[in-house]
């Protein structure tokens, strides 16, 4: 008896094939690797994305600690690739696609503001989002440090974004808006 190197296939020297039971578990085998080529084909193999589009769907309302970006941060680059402005309504998540919009609520003392997500964290066990300082500063917990927060998802990325990593960057001011801030603040220190 002498298996075939291409086929599998068990053939005696005479060229008789060894039964009907052995070419039965021959057929159903490679019908099974068959069905499992064109099911691997069929079935869609972005498993991260449809996981975080699932736990997008479930996460609509998330509760826990909150807490902000320190000094060390400031102009670092983000995981969405943008720099870390401490002036923006933006925050950190685990999980939600950059440029989804949030609002969070103090549970402490009822103030909102809605934020941008833009980066991943926070890293720290137990704590949910990690804040700007400008946002930080809207909730009335620089002070603090950490506050118990609300998280609301209000949208989500939008329909022609493929990945999670395509999400749109935030339009940057335009200059004159930017040389106007400093020469405004320029007149007030020298007054």
């Amino acid at each position: 008896m002498v298996p075939h190197s291409l086929t599998g296939f068990a053939f005696t020297p005479q060229g008789r094939s060894l039964g009907i039971g052995l070419a039965r578990a021959q057929r159903l085998a490679a019908f099974f690797a068959l069905a499992l080529f064109v099911l691997g084909n069929v079935v869609p193999g972005d498993a991260i994305a449809r996981s975080a589009r699932a736990r997008m769907k479930r996460a609509r309302r998330e509760s826990g600690v909150a807490s902000f970006y320190g000094r060390e941060f400031y102009h670092r680059l983000t995981a969405s690739g943008e720099r870390f402005d401490p002036k923006r309504l933006t925050a950190a998540h685990r999980s939600l696609p950059f440029g989804t919009r949030v609002r969070v609520t103090n549970l402490d003392n009822g103030r909102r503001v809605v934020v941008r997500i833009n980066d991943r964290g926070p890293f720290m066990k137990g704590r949910v989002l990690d804040l700007s300082p400008a946002a930080a500063r809207k909730l009335g917990f620089t002070g603090q440090g950490l506050a118990r927060v609300r998280l609301d998802v209000l949208s989500r990325l939008p329909a022609n974004y493929a990945t999670l990593m395509d999400a749109p960057a935030p339009p940057a001011p335009p200059r004159s808006q930017k040389r106007a801030r400093s020469v405004t603040r320029a007149s007030r220190s020298a007054g």
